[in-house]
């Protein structure tokens, strides 16, 4: 009911009831915050002073919080059982594509997390299979973008895979240009430049800038990589699953 009730009212014209009302209905919206025109179905909101979501969005999940000065830009979409947090002057831009699959491929919960001042620029596909931390200062920059936070292995013959999980850890002071593949699991250092077009599959730990390298062959053995992978023992799920241990 909560979220019907708040799609109602995110989609009248007079932004600057839609506080009043949605505080009515057990949100805790600053009567300085300011949300446009769009579908807005989340369970629990908080938003801060100077903050605002523009319009055109369409936001369904669990939980959001922003702080003061925060902001979702325009035509963006926002759909799974996931939270996410907006620290002081951090931004989602313009067009970006954030999911989560339902409960049965998914499991557990997850999160969307920005540092002060961090921003998703446009554009961009994220995957929230586990959670995205994005560290204070940071930029996702440029456009197009993706951040997987899932992936398969599959058999060298016939049908068999497995699919393996991780957590984006993203640190403090770090650029990532246009066009940029992060993949499951990786963790990225503080004070990092990663050059657009790369692809990371490995954690970067040593401050600096990395460019896109040469496409190289990489042994792998489907049965040895299991080992080395914690394996998600837990009902209803639809696929076998592991998960990639994630520094940071």
């Amino acid at each position: 009911m909560i979220r019907f009730l708040t799609l109602l009212i995110c989609l009248i014209p007079l932004s600057f009831l839609k506080p009043v009302l949605l505080n009515l209905i057990g949100h805790n919206i600053s009567l300085k915050a300011r949300i446009g025109f769009s579908i807005v179905a989340i369970g629990k909101m908080k938003i801060g002073d100077g903050s605002r979501i523009g319009n055109f969005n369409f936001l369904k999940f669990d939980y959001l919080e922003m702080s003061s000065n925060a902001i979702i830009g325009r035509f963006n979409f926002l759909r799974g059982n996931f939270i996410v947090v907006l620290k002081e002057k951090s931004a989602i831009g313009n067009s970006c594509v954030i999911t989560r699959a339902g409960k049965g491929v998914s499991y557990g919960k997850s999160a969307l997390n920005l540092g002060v001042l961090a921003k998703i620029t446009a554009g961009h596909k994220i995957d929230m299979m586990r959670s995205i931390n994005l560290g204070d200062f940071s930029i996702i920059a440029g456009s197009h973008s993706q951040l997987w936070t899932h992936g398969y292995l599959h058999a060298p013959t016939g049908p068999d895979r497995f699919r393996i999980d991780g957590e984006i850890n993203i640190g403090n002071n770090v650029y990532v240009g246009s066009s940029c593949v992060i993949n499951a699991g990786v963790y990225v250092a503080d004070g990092i430049t990663i050059g657009s077009s790369s692809c990371i599959s490995k954690n970067l730990t040593k401050s600096g800038m990395y460019v896109a390298q040469p496409l190289r062959y990489i042994e792998k053995d489907y049965e040895d990589s299991k080992k080395k992978l914690k394996k998600i023992n837990l009902d209803g799920l639809v696929e076998e699953v592991y998960e990639k241990p994630s520094k940071g």
